[in-house]
């Protein structure tokens, strides 16, 4: 078996599961060359992912969540990092800001107007025939969501979702800088955001983020900045990939497809966790060893990048 988890052919049809089928039952914690970089463990069984996720003190999610360090276009951030990017206890610190935004109780008191944004979005395309569903249900969705949470224009979170989209793309398949550009629009707008909330503060995310204190002290811009690109990015791509990629399993299960529309409503509860499972939005997130430790049989050595894929976690 050919293991190659950097190349996009590899995902070309979907998340390689052949591959992760023959890491996890032969090389789980599977050292994985890198063309342009020193290499890392890719680690692919439940048990070892669980493991790495959960102990910050041994796996670190600094320098960067993802495989490719940081480059020179990190050098904009200065010393600031997102905080996907942060261990305890500055990550927890941050992650208060925002919990109760995203609770169960949160959710409920917002239920109506996001099933009223859900049933436009709908409306927008069902006389057409035919849809792209990604871009135009499945992207417009958490697009206008944080926009809402954010207060901010519909039609701007739909122009922000645009800029992730450049964000997320492979950089060989756009003109080049393309992403570090899109990057710079984010901020671009977000700066617009900042202004204007200061001065005219509502009842949204941003206005509560810039009042909020970390450590007795105010969000300074780049940390907002930080803030918002990430609210924007990760919600709505993790969104939209969810939405997409449950909509393809379903249409290629039948049997469970029409097994969820004989009870939509009893039956989409435990169907949007099993299609979260099935489908695994996030396909990887990396750590780096903070210390020697053994993993699934293998010396990790401090320093070395070990990177979690969670689709196949999600199937073992």
């Amino acid at each position: 078996m050919k293991i190659d988890l950097l190349s996009p052919a590899s995902f070309a049809a979907g998340q390689p599961h052949a591959q992760f089928d023959w890491l996890r039952d032969h090389s789980p914690v599977h050292w994985h060359e890198e063309p342009d970089g020193p290499g890392f463990w890719a680690v692919t069984r439940y048990d070892d992912v669980w493991a790495v996720d959960r102990d910050f003190q041994a796996f670190s999610s600094e320098p960067t969540i993802m495989i490719t360090d940081p480059g020179a276009e990190s050098a904009a951030f200065g010393p600031y990092k997102m905080m996907l990017m942060m261990d305890p206890p500055d990550h927890t610190g941050f992650r208060k800001l925002i919990r109760s935004e995203f609770t169960l109780p949160s959710a409920k008191l917002r239920g109506e107007r996001i099933q009223a944004l859900a049933r436009q979005i709908i409306d927008a395309v069902i006389e057409k025939g035919e849809v792209d569903f990604v871009a135009e249900v499945a992207g417009e969705m958490p697009s206008f969501v944080i926009a809402e949470l954010m207060g901010l224009p519909l039609d701007d979170g739909r122009e922000l979702y645009a800029l992730t989209e450049a964000i997320h793309t492979a950089p060989e398949a756009q003109a080049p800088g393309a992403g570090g550009m899109a990057v710079m629009k984010m901020f671009e707008y977000g700066s617009k955001v900042m202004a204007e909330k200061r001065a005219r503060p509502g009842d949204d995310l941003a206005s509560r983020l810039l009042a909020a204190e970390v450590d007795g002290r105010r969000l300074d811009d780049m940390e907002f900045l930080l803030f918002f690109l990430l609210l924007v990015d990760a919600g709505g791509d993790t969104t939209r990939n969810l939405l997409s990629g449950g909509l393809l399993s379903l249409m290629e299960n039948p049997d469970q497809l029409a097994w969820l529309k004989a009870d939509l409503t009893g039956r989409l509860p435990s169907a949007r966790e099993e299609l979260l499972r099935y489908s695994s939005p996030v396909i990887y997130m990396r750590r780096t060893a903070r210390q020697d430790v053994e993993l699934g049989g293998q010396q990790i050595r401090a320093g070395d990048k070990v990177v979690m894929y969670f689709g196949s976690a999600n199937r073992d």
